[in-house]
């Protein structure tokens, strides 16, 4: 069993499943909470994962396979995804992928699933699809509603916050993620890029307002 990752929520590990490379997420208990919510917290937030998964699979969209999962352990064992990420190939300038991403993020988000973590390296092409990992902080939403739009724009914005990084190409690069995007999402692709349009400025608007000066007196 080899660690691959230590985040703030999970320890992701390479390890052998009757002889498949595999990845197992692992949900450690938090000694810092209550037993018995901790226990509670990370049975449900593995069952999501899962479930996230499976809805996206049933869509169309690439994810790992889920070989074993045991809620109570906090435990998901899951195909080992041989790619290079988006990241990856965004360095190398191969951008047209992010057509097929955004295409791919409207498929999910059409069906209701929001990601939760659309970071470019949790988007791998293996075996020439595009696969999606690590839907941890994913949620469902039924029905169409102002507040299903807005959790779509945060969802669209963690990308768009990495294609930032860019310089001169990252207006660009957007646009080839949003005519993918649109393509999939039809009518409502609008309320979405307007919730993303609003963060953003509102954003822009916090990291430009100065601090207030300190009143003491001399």
């Amino acid at each position: 069993m080899v660690l691959l990752a230590r985040g703030a929520e999970a320890e992701i590990y390479l390890v052998d499943w009757f002889g498949l490379r595999a990845v197992l997420k692992w949900r450690r208990p938090k000694a810092y909470r209550d037993p018995s919510l901790d226990y509670q917290i990370r049975r449900r937030r593995t069952i999501n994962e899962v479930r996230n998964m499976y809805i996206a699979h049933s869509v169309g969209v690439c994810v790992p396979a889920v070989y074993f999962f045991d809620p109570a352990e906090a435990k998901i064992i899951m195909e080992y995804v041989e790619g290079e990420s988006l990241r990856e190939l965004l360095s190398r300038g191969e951008c047209q992928h992010l057509r097929d991403a955004g295409a791919l993020v409207g498929v999910m988000h059409r069906a209701g699933l929001i990601h939760g973590d659309l970071a470019p390296t949790n988007i791998i092409l293996s075996r020439g699809s595009l696969c999606f990992i690590d839907f941890g902080l994913g949620e469902m939403r039924a029905g169409w509603s102002r507040r299903t739009a807005v959790l779509m724009a945060r969802d669209v914005n963690v990308l768009l916050r990495n294609l930032d990084l860019y310089g001169e190409r990252s207006e660009e690069l957007k646009e080839i993620f949003w005519s993918g995007y649109r393509e999939e999402m039809g009518e409502r692709a609008r309320d979405v890029e307007r919730e993303v349009a609003r963060i953003r400025a509102s954003g822009r608007y916090a990291e430009r307002r100065p601090a207030t000066p300190h009143s003491g007196g001399s």
